[in-house]
């Protein structure tokens, strides 16, 4: 009887008071958020330990980088920043989160980018949560990603890079501005699509006519806003009826994406041995079996040696994964190296001082071809372009939110950087965040290339000297490689890093030698909004074309 006199006392409150009753339910609500998973003790600003609201306002503004850099620099290096989300900015946790024996696994985060098929889910390396497929993934595509791999695959950005330099050769004849941040991000789409199949849409001349990089921007910002709150997935875009009414007309949908992968695949399978099979020009062993020229015929290859090693399913997964992966990323890195010196000419200077000594040799002016002769092996052997790559990427990441990883449920709590997290709970480093550490890079925020170099400056070992002052040179060099988180880290690193640094590498001393550029109007247009990927807008500049590597043409 008395628990019907207060059930009957709570309805008849309800009613009288509906406004008192949603206030305490909605005060019971925010306190379940704040202590449900024990997290308590773990700082970070009140707000943002009962609501995930104030983790997708940062998101969709655009600036949870800068947001969750501050909250570190308050709070410390483990930051609650959502009710069951811990941010960590410790290099050492890097290790023990994304390491091959993590106990953590990949967050439902990652779920909103899935792709399913007739047969289920579609093995994106990206999305995957499952440890056995993963590594099967990661492994049977190893050759064709490695980096000797790719080197031979290199004839096949010369297609690509001669539209771009002929393009920014018309801009410097008009003496008009051009946005070289758009020209890149197409550059890097016909780049990876030749080094995949040996042959590209040329984005450059032609535009986004497939809707590709339109439904790249549509995805990455879904995925960044709420995949705070995977399980409204199911409900947006997850929903085909929602996807189709939300992308509207221009935009190809992700299964659209897959098919144009396994179209490509298809046309490169039936072509004879004509150009599709073989390098534009300089590669002699082109057709030898074991020398691929394309990533996709690395892959076919494998196949071809060993069949049960990869199906035709994960080699259409693959090549999807480069062409909505690979351009992004690249070409966010190749604005940041070009913004970054054209704000700092001492750096600038001292790079075109180096790649004039390596390549005064070549001849921009002969056939329209002597970027040829800017190869990776030569490029890559030269230290401060390599220092002033990885400084830029340190600075400006492709990738500006952290990689969410949770406890399985059966590992009971553990600590992390001294604080305990118990399982269920959903953390991750962020690189923006952990590649401005201070404890590890003096001066965090400034651009300084020569951090990267050992002190004789060269990138070698110095003679001689202090051989305590070398050990603490080569424990400043490995913390900082430690902390570099560009590219992830453990069994989830970037399969495509090599693919980057190829286009990056080859790309940035023909730029640097060929033109000299100036921002339009100083810069005052450029900005960038990281959801996901930190991508660049307004690189609008003033292109001058020198004259064989000398003083630029009046």
């Amino acid at each position: 009887m008395a628990a019907t006199g207060f059930l009957s006392t709570i309805l008849t409150t309800a009613q009288r008071h509906p406004f008192l009753l949603l206030f305490l339910l909605l005060t019971a609500y925010l306190l379940h958020n704040r202590y449900q998973r024990n997290l308590h003790h773990i700082p970070g600003p009140w707000l943002r330990s009962i609501s995930t609201l104030p983790r997708m306002y940062s998101v969709y503004r655009g600036h949870s980088h800068d947001d969750d850099l501050a909250l570190h620099r308050q709070y410390g290096s483990v930051v609650r920043i959502a009710p069951n989300l811990v941010s960590i900015s410790d290099p050492r946790a890097i290790p023990q989160i994304y390491g091959p024996a993590s106990a953590f696994r990949k967050s439902r985060f990652y779920e909103l980018s899935a792709v399913h098929d007739d047969e289920g889910l579609v093995p994106d390396t990206f999305v995957l949560a499952d440890r056995a497929l993963h590594a099967r993934m990661k492994r049977n595509a190893a050759a064709a990603y490695s980096m000797n791999a790719l080197v031979r695959m290199e004839p096949w950005l010369e297609g690509p890079t001669g539209r771009l330099l002929g393009l920014l050769d018309e801009a410097a004849a008009s003496g008009r501005k051009c946005d070289l941040g758009e020209l890149l991000r197409r550059y890097a789409m016909d780049a990876v699509f030749c080094l995949t199949f040996g042959r590209d849409l040329d984005f450059l001349r032609k535009g986004d006519r497939t809707g590709m990089l339109k439904t790249l921007d549509v995805f990455t910002d879904y995925m960044a806003i709420f995949g705070q709150v995977p399980w409204t997935h199911r409900f947006l875009l997850g929903n085909a009826t929602v996807a189709n009414w939300f992308l509207g007309a221009g935009a190809a949908s992700q299964d659209e994406m897959m098919a144009l992968a396994q179209d490509q695949v298809r046309q490169y399978r039936s072509s004879s041995s004509s150009s599709s099979s073989s390098p534009p020009s300089s590669s002699a062993d082109a057709d030898a079996e074991m020398k691929p020229t394309t990533f996709l015929h690395r892959l076919l290859h494998t196949q071809q040696t060993n069949p049960s090693s990869l199906t035709d399913r994960e080699i259409h997964t693959h090549a999807f994964g480069n062409i909505t992966a690979g351009s992004d990323t690249t070409s966010t890195a190749l604005r940041a190296v070009l913004l970054c010196l054209l704000g700092h000419p001492a750096a600038y200077a001292r790079l075109r001082d180096e790649l004039e000594a390596e390549f005064g040799d070549v001849d921009f002016n002969c056939d329209g071809r002597g970027h040829a002769n800017v190869t990776f092996a030569r490029a890559n052997a030269l230290p401060y372009l390599r220092a002033v790559i990885r400084e830029a990427m340190r600075l400006h990441p492709s990738v500006g939110m952290l990689l969410g990883r949770v406890a399985a449920d059966n590992s009971g709590t553990m600590t992390i950087c001294g604080v305990r997290v118990p399982a269920g709970t959903e953390v991750g480093v962020n690189p923006w965040v952990v590649q401005r550490d201070a404890r590890v890079y003096a001066e965090p925020d400034a651009f300084v290339p020569e951090r990267w170099l050992s002190k004789s400056g060269d990138g070698e070992e110095e003679e001689g000297g202090d051989e305590a002052e070398k050990d603490g040179e080569k424990d400043r060099l490995r913390a900082m490689n430690a902390s570099f988180f560009a590219f992830g880290a453990g069994p989830h690193t970037c399969s495509g890093r090599w693919m980057a640094l190829l286009e990056i590498t080859t790309l940035v001393p023909v730029l640097v030698l060929r033109y000299d550029f100036e921002l339009w109007q100083k810069g005052r247009g450029v900005g960038f909004r990281n959801r996901w990927f930190t991508q660049q807008w307004g690189v609008e500049v003033v292109v001058r074309r020198r004259s064989g590597g000398g003083e630029a043409e009046g």
